[in-house]
Formats: structure tokens, C-alpha cells, sequence
């Protein structure tokens, strides 16, 4: 290509604090800047757009178009007018061939690359011609201080190319420090835009010539990541939102509200969007957001009748509408009744939602367990699981814990009380709950305490059976009876199968055995879908090879008695003072253990295990209490 040397110069007139005020200072990051070069191509006709980060070196961005271009005899009234109003100025809403309904408007996009370079070079085809120029702000300012105006160098133009059309502006002098961060600017871009998903407009974008994950740019991206729970999309129905919003017909878009992550904090809210490029940010509109449950709440929505109100509502930035005019005051009425309409419904949807998981995990029906409580407890369980399942921030697996602990708790006269005590300043913060059972845990860890000091001398008595080698059947039988938790801390009462446990003794008869190696006497139990045989042996007892075999005869035994018509679990437990020490015998009782059948206690295992279980309550209260 040779070079034109046409001295016709380009002429940009303007006030310089106009251009230090709408360009250093609205377009100081990357994003908007960006965005409004996007509008530009877009507004061109652009079909395809090619934006290039460079920073390995010298840190450049080049966006590259084959939008339809400018001849030179365009530039000066068209590109270089600073403020022209394209729409007022050109006569119509549409692009030049009628493809699109343009998005720019107030002719000050161009200076939006101040904010971020110092110099600007343009290059741009039409019809095979090639105009290009490059601004200097350092020279702007300069002359534009002295003679408010500006002369671009021209470097050619009308020069014949190849290419038919487009426009490529390159940005170089940047003096930012940090590296390009094109993910982010491509999240920041779907932010700004409904286009990208036009049949007609693609985006992508390059880093260091290697085009990113997200190129090309979708719509779609700027909700990727949110796991949604409900959405509502627009219009409307009367029945979901009742307004006589004279425009409601003519909203289309989406809200949607996440399931148990919030959405990202500048996200949260409504934006709103015209003819595909955003007009107001992510707002709730007045609306007082103080609840929790907003942060779960995002959408966007388009409103291209605005472009047609008498007045112009979009303020300079496109962040935000003109709200204090009629026009706008209407829009945001009907945008509150949405959003608290929405609000309200996603908050009773996951409610219902959580009962039914609570249901599912922990067989809890709230509804059943409260209707069968007395009346005059009715009103108060219900407003600790409202609380509870309202609770807006309480991660579901804690209000599942919470509730199952307060069914738990209600039986207890002084966790009801205490409850009520809180009922008096509300629940309406899950602090309040967790408050309520960080006390309770105190009051039941010293209920705890005391049953454990208790315990703890009843099981100094069981040392002093196990020193003497009780004898007498009554003497160790009834004890345990009495004190089943020194069989297993977890059984608070003992109901002796007493059929069976006679059954087995006339079954297997040791009457012909020395005194000292007869078992004390059997115990039975029936619990769920398992039937527990305990024999307790002579706590000086040795536990052989033909004790272990019996105790499987036991269990063959019992399960014939039983039928086993419902798949009932049988085990033995055989309690004396230790296993024979022989491989045999190991082997075979880890093998019954093993499979489930034949288990071996020692009694100083019960004993030892009885005093650490307790001791633990104890040193919980200390602990809580100290804490406190």
C-alpha cells in the first residue's frame, strides 16, 4: 500500500477539563473502556471482534472489527465531534443499513481510552480505503489548553487496501502496572451486555495472542458458577406480580435466586438492560435488602422501551437510570413489587424444601411431632423450627442438627424454659438460636455432670465385684441389671428377654462344670432388628476354645427360636476376665468378631470403659463452664 499525503487535517474542537472529566476520571479500568469500544463495533455492524491483551512486552490492546468503517471525509463530524448525539444527529435508532438498533448514544465512548492510554491510533477500511490517525494526549491536552482544539496526526489516508471494511484501534503508552487479567474482563463484559448471544455478533478475546477459555463470549457466563434454585422469567403474570405497570408486558429477562451459596456481591440484584447494553447496575431499587436472603438474589432485565420516554433516563456511565424523573419513579414502583414478590416466594420455596429434607434425613415430620405435643407447648416448638428452618446464613447440615436436637431437648422441663426466656427477644437471628443451645448444652452437660458423679461410684462398687470374683448369681446379675450402662454407656434401661434367657439355660445346662467356671447367668435384650445374648462369666473367668463355640451354638439357638421371620440380627457378647492366650483361640475370636457374631468384653474393659465415658462428661462441664 503507498501512502496518501493529502493535507486535509483532522480537527477535534472541545473544552480539555470536558475530556479529563468523561475520560480520565468515568473510564479509569479496563472494563468499562473495553465495553464502550465493544458498542462502538457493535453499532458498525460489526459481525466479528477480535480483542488483543498484550503484556510480555509493552502492554498494548488492539480491538479489530469488520464493522463498516469511516472514509475520511466522515471523521471530523462524525468520530472527532466531541458529545454528538449519533440518534439526534443521524435520524433514526438504527445502525446505517437498518441491521441493528444502535447502543451508543452520547458520542463521548472515544474518550473512554484516556482513561487508561496515552495514545490512541486508528485505523479504519471503507470501501477498500484506508483512513488512519493516531491521538497523543499529552499533545491534546497541551494544544487543547491553548486553543481548544486538537489536529490527530494523519498518517494516511484514502489509501487502497485489500480489505473491504472494518476498524482497528490500537492503545499503546499504557502506564498500568498490572498484568491483563482477561477472564475477569470477560466476566466484567457479559456484565455490561445482552449481545453476545446474537447469531450476527461474536467476541472473542486473545491474551498474548492465545485466545482464553471463555472466547468466545456468551451471555451465559455471566451466571456460571450459580447453582440456582428458582427463577422467574419475564413477563410476568398478574397472578405472580399484581401491577398495572403500563410497561410490564414489555420486560423479558430472568431473576433467579441460588440455592445455598450467595451470589457474588456485585451480582446481587437486578440489572437492567436496553437494546443489549446495561443501563443501570445490579440494584434492589430502594428496596431495604436488609435480610440475608437478598444476597441469594440476581437477574437482569430488559427494558428497550426506556429509549422511547420523552426525556433521555440513561445517566452519562450507563450505571444507573435517571430515577427522579415520572417516567422512571413508575418503573422502579413495579421493579419493588418484583423483587419483594420474589423475595417472598424463594424464601417460603425453601423453607417447604428444607422441611422435606429433614424429613428425609433425620424421619423428623415436623408438622406430626409438633400436632402431638401438648397444646401448650404447640406454639413454642413451632417458633424454634420456624426459626430454625427461616434462618437465612445457617448452612442446611446445621439446621438439621438443630433440629433434631430440639426435638431431642423438649423433653427436658428446663431446656423448655430456657427457650422461652429467648422466645421473649425473638429468634429472628440464628445468633439467638445458636445462643439458646450453647446454654442449653451447659444446662444439659450439668445435668450430665451429676448423673456421671453418681455413676462413677456405682462403678467403684463394680471394681470391688470384679476384686472379689462374685460368686453369687443374684449379687453381679442384678447389678448389671440394675446399672445396664456398664454393659454400654449408651443403654439407659434393661428389659431381660427372660423367656429366652431361661430357654438358653435349659438348653445348655453346666451344672456338671466346677463352680468356679459355671457362667453367673444370662441376660437378654431385644432392641430394633438386633436380639443381644450376654452371658456373664465368673469376672476371674478365662475364655476358651469351647466358650467361644458355645456362644455360637447360642446365637444358631436363638435365631431358630426366633424364626427370624423379620431378618433379626443375633450377637454374643460373652463377659469374663480375658481370652486364653493360644493362637487358636485368638484367631477364632477375631474371626467370630469378624462376622459379626461372637464378641469378646473383659470386665476391666467395662470398667475401664464405664470410667472413661463418664469422666467425659465431667470434663465437658468444666470445660463449658470455664469457657463461659
Amino acid at each position: 500500500m503507498t501512502e496518501n499525503t493529502n493535507t486535509e487535517e483532522l480537527k477535534m474542537t472541545f473544552d480539555p477539563n470536558i475530556i479529563n472529566q468523561l475520560g480520565l476520571q468515568m473510564y479509569s479500568t479496563l472494563p468499562p473502556i473495553i465495553a464502550e469500544l465493544i458498542a462502538n463495533s457493535y453499532d458498525a455492524e460489526a459481525e466479528h471482534v477480535m480483542l488483543y491483551l498484550f503484556d510480555i512486552d509493552e502492554k498494548k490492546i488492539i480491538i479489530d472489527d469488520d464493522g463498516n468503517g469511516m472514509p475520511f471525509h466522515e471523521l471530523n463530524p462524525k468520530f472527532l465531534a466531541v458529545g454528538r448525539n449519533r440518534r439526534k444527529y443521524e435520524g433514526g435508532e438504527k445502525s446505517e443499513n437498518g441491521k441493528r438498533y444502535v447502543i451508543g448514544k452520547k458520542g463521548l465512548g472515544k474518550l473512554a481510552c484516556f482513561g487508561i492510554a496515552k495514545n490512541i491510533l486508528v485505523e479504519t477500511i471503507r470501501e477498500h480505503k484506508l483512513t488512519s490517525f493516531e491521538l497523543d494526549w499529552d499533545k491534546l491536552e497541551k494544544q487543547g489548553r491553548e486553543e481548544c482544539k486538537y489536529n490527530p496526526k494523519l498518517i494516511k489516508k484514502d489509501v487502497n487496501v485489500e480489505k473491504e471494511k472494518g476498524t482497528r484501534i490500537t492503545l499503546t503508552n499504557i502506564p498500568r502496572k498490572s498484568l491483563f487479567d482477561p477472564a475477569k474482563l470477560a466476566y466484567s463484559l457479559v456484565k455490561s451486555f445482552q449481545i453476545f448471544n446474537e447469531e450476527d455478533f461474536e467476541v472473542e478475546i486473545f491474551y498474548n495472542n492465545t485466545a482464553i477459555e471463555e472466547s468466545p463470549l456468551k451471555n451465559e457466563l455471566r451466571y456460571e458458577g450459580i447453582d440456582e434454585f428458582m427463577s422467574w422469567e419475564f413477563p410476568l403474570s398478574y397472578e405472580k406480580v399484581s401491577s398495572e405497570y403500563g410497561y410490564r408486558s414489555k420486560i423479558s429477562g430472568s431473576i433467579l435466586a441460588s440455592k445455598e451459596k450467595t451470589i457474588p456481591s456485585k451480582m446481587r440484584g437486578i440489572a437492567l438492560f436496553s437494546r443489549g447494553k446495561l443501563v443501570n447496575d445490579y440494584s434492589f431499587y430502594d428496596v431495604k435488602a436488609t435480610s440475608h436472603g437478598y444476597s441469594y438474589i440476581t437477574g437482569w432485565l430488559n427494558v428497550d422501551f426506556i429509549e422511547n420516554f420523552k426525556n433521555d433516563v440513561i445517566s452519562t456511565n450507563r450505571q444507573s437510570l435517571i430515577w427522579e424523573l415520572e417516567e422512571t419513579s413508575d418503573l422502579k414502583e413495579y421493579l419493588q413489587k418484583v423483587i419483594r414478590a420474589f423475595f417472598n416466594k424463594q424464601k417460603e420455596e425453601k423453607k417447604q424444601k428444607k422441611i422435606q429434607k429433614v424429613k428425609e434425613q433425620t424421619g423428623i415430620d415436623l408438622g406430626d411431632w409438633i400436632s402431638n405435643l401438648p397444646k401448650h407447648e404447640r406454639k413454642l416448638a413451632k417458633k424454634i423450627t420456624d426459626s430454625i428452618i427461616d434462618a437465612e446464613g445457617l448452612a442446611f447440615s446445621k439446621s438439621v442438627e438443630l433440629v433434631k436436637y430440639t426435638r431431642d431437648s423438649f423433653q427436658f422441663e428446663a431446656f423448655k424454659e430456657l427457650a422461652h426466656d429467648i422466645d421473649e427477644t425473638g429468634f429472628e437471628q440464628p445468633e439467638k438460636i445458636i445462643e439458646l443451645f450453647k446454654e442449653w448444652e451447659i444446662i444439659e452437660s450439668r445435668e450430665l455432670y451429676k448423673i456421671a458423679q453418681v455413676r462413677l461410684e456405682t462403678i467403684e462398687k463394680f471394681e470391688k465385684h470384679i476384686e472379689k470374683n462374685s460368686r453369687e448369681v443374684p449379687e453381679l446379675h442384678n447389678f448389671l441389671k440394675q446399672f445396664p450402662w456398664l454393659l454400654d454407656p449408651r443403654i439407659m434401661n434393661f428389659k431381660d428377654e427372660v423367656t429366652y434367657s431361661n430357654l438358653l439355660k435349659e438348653k445348655f445346662k453346666d451344672d456338671d462344670l466346677d463352680e468356679s467356671d459355671r457362667r453367673i447367668d444370662f441376660l437378654c435384650q431385644n432392641f430394633a432388628d438386633s436380639f443381644f445374648i450376654i452371658e456373664l462369666k465368673r469376672p476371674k473367668k478365662a475364655i476358651g476354645d469351647k466358650e467361644l463355640d458355645q456362644a455360637l451354638d447360642y446365637v444358631s439357638f436363638i435365631k431358630e427360636k426366633l424364626g427370624n421371620e423379620y431378618g433379626t440380627n443375633v450377637y454374643c457378647h460373652i463377659i469374663g476376665e480375658r481370652l486364653v492366650k493360644t493362637d487358636k483361640v485368638k484367631m477364632k475370636a477375631d474371626s467370630y468378631q469378624k462376622n459379626n457374631v461372637v464378641y469378646i468384653k473383659t470386665y476391666e474393659s467395662l470398667l475401664n470403659n464405664a470410667k472413661n465415658y463418664h469422666q467425659e462428661f465431667i470434663d465437658k462441664y468444666d470445660a463449658l463452664t470455664k469457657h463461659d
